[in-house]
């Protein structure tokens, strides 16, 4: 019984796990609810910083965040953004997804870019300008 519930637990965590990349979109990309929908939620204008999976399901559709918009996007044509570094996001169930903020790779000065982001709770926090961390 216990191991049966220690490789459950272990699918769960694997199965919930997705990478997001920080990605440049080159053409306008419609933005789907699903990844069989066939009406668009809303349309990404060209050369757009979004958050990209890294996995596309069988029909080429990949998960993509963008603001307060969260959907799949069909072949979406893009460039790498170097500039920042990947994002985790785990959800245990479908109603709470949580997803982390990403950072500048170099930071110096005394204040850091902070890009938008959602809490686990659900609220959006806008970008914003913090002062760095400080060394003790």
């Amino acid at each position: 019984m216990k191991k049966s519930l220690l490789y459950f637990v272990l699918i769960l965590s694997i199965v919930s796990c997705t990478n997001y990349y920080t990605v440049l979109l080159q053409e306008d990309t419609p933005l789907y609810a699903s990844n069989d929908s066939i009406t668009s939620v809303t349309i990404i204008p060209k050369d757009t910083e979004v958050f990209l999976s890294s996995k596309a399901d069988k029909k080429n559709f990949r998960k993509l965040k963008w603001g307060n918009y969260y959907g799949w996007a069909n072949k979406p044509n893009y460039t790498s953004y170097t500039g920042y570094s990947k994002t985790s996001s785990y959800s245990s169930s479908p109603q709470s997804r949580s997803s982390s903020s990403y950072s500048s790779k170099s930071s110096s000065g005394g204040s850091v870019q902070v890009k938008g982001y959602t809490r686990k709770n659900g609220t959006y926090v806008s970008p914003h300008t913090r002062s760095a961390p400080r060394r003790r």
